[in-house]
């Protein structure tokens, strides 16, 4: 029997760097897979791999018994391949009813969903999803008054609404409450019941819930499958893994990964700008030179990731965050000359950050002072 999803031997190197390494791996069609292992062990760029966003650089990637090789985004997502990011997207001015609406017949606009009559069998369809996903009592409210809880399970909902074969899920229950997180987890089980469904998960909690089989990942190719039991039980896998937890907190990782995303706006991350993020951000986090050294090495390991400023600038949680991110962001484009690009992507983090022009100005300056120290 053909398998639904069939990955063999991919390495993706992004300048040298491998972040998959001869990974191979396979799922029958009905499957709730869940990918687990440290950062940088390359799951989101798997999950880029199936879904066209980047390409192998070697290997195979077949879905269906289709070639993904050089398949555009659009073209993998017409397939049947429906992909939920670790941030919502959703239409935050309309309603969940609307954005559902919206999702289910993709020749759709936002104006003939709120101008034109909805058929009464895509009426029927909404209401259907919104009672799976928990939303039918608020389906009437703009989708900005949600919690991020009912945003990730509306945009959940907008995913099966396409009718894909396949849901790629990323870290559904990162920032979820408790209840949102058990919430989520029979979501994925019941969609389970008529969906092939991967997801992406650090909480080891929350992976319990609902794995039936793992595949652990690190260094960029597979290091163990198995029940979740057998997973906990594997020597290798409490090794790299379960056994030890890393030392890298989420503010890291984003002003890591907000650093790098300004580094890859010219497509060309020089090693001046990877030096300077990776001296910074364990200067900033470590006091000991053998804490800052052990830092950079599990931080260079996140550097070969680009994720749009849009993702990552609403995980700031203070003003502080903000301010620091500006900063090293500024420090990192500022290491080289600025060339068009930086500074456009440059201009994009500022919108996004919002903070007032003298805060700008004050960040800016002192940003080209650490530059001389």
């Amino acid at each position: 029997m053909t398998p639904l999803l069939d990955i063999e031997n991919v390495t993706v190197s992004f300048d040298g760097f491998k972040a998959l390494n001869q990974l191979n791996f396979s799922m029958a069609e009905g499957e709730l897979r869940v990918i687990i292992g440290p950062n940088g062990a390359g799951k989101t760029t798997f999950l880029d791999v199936i879904t066209g966003k980047v390409q192998p650089t070697t290997g195979q990637a077949r879905f269906k018994g289709k070639d993904l090789r050089k398949q555009a985004e659009h073209t993998i997502a017409r397939l049947g391949i429906g992909r939920k990011f670790q941030t919502p997207r959703v239409y935050l001015n309309l309603t969940p009813r609307e954005n559902l609406e919206l999702s289910c017949n993709r020749t759709k606009n936002v104006f003939s969903t709120l101008f034109k009559k909805t058929p009464a069998a895509e009426k029927r369809t909404v209401g259907g999803l919104l009672e799976t996903i928990g939303l039918d009592h608020k389906a009437d409210i703009p989708a900005d008054l949600l919690s991020h809880g009912e945003k990730q399970w509306l945009e959940i909902g907008m995913l099966v609404a396409q009718s894909p074969d396949l849901l790629l899920v990323d870290e559904p229950v990162a920032g979820l409450t408790d209840e949102e997180t058990e919430q989520t987890g029979r979501l994925l089980m019941s969609l389970a019941e008529s969906h092939s469904i991967i997801v992406i998960e650090h909480d080891m909690e929350f992976v319990r819930q609902i794995a039936r089989q793992v595949t652990v990942l690190h260094e960029g190719s597979v290091l163990f499958e198995g029940t979740m039991d057998e997973v906990q039980n594997d020597p290798r896998v409490i090794e790299v893994y379960l056994g030890q937890e890393t030392s890298i907190t989420p503010e890291q990782t984003l002003m890591l990964r907000i650093a790098a995303t300004m580094a890859w706006a010219d497509k060309n991350f020089d090693p001046i700008e990877q030096t300077l993020i990776l001296d910074r951000l364990s200067q900033q986090f470590a006091h000991e030179a053998h804490q800052q050294a052990s830092l950079k090495d599990e931080l260079k390991n996140l550097l070969a990731k680009e994720i749009p400023l849009e993702d990552l600038v609403p995980q700031l949680r203070s003003p502080a965050q903000r301010e620091q991110a500006l900063m090293l962001s500024y420090e990192v484009i500022s290491a080289n000359q600025i060339n068009a690009a930086e500074a456009a992507v440059y201009q994009t983090l500022l919108t996004l950050l919002a903070l007032p022009p003298e805060t700008v100005s004050r960040l800016e300056a002192a940003a080209l002072e650490n530059l001389k120290s």
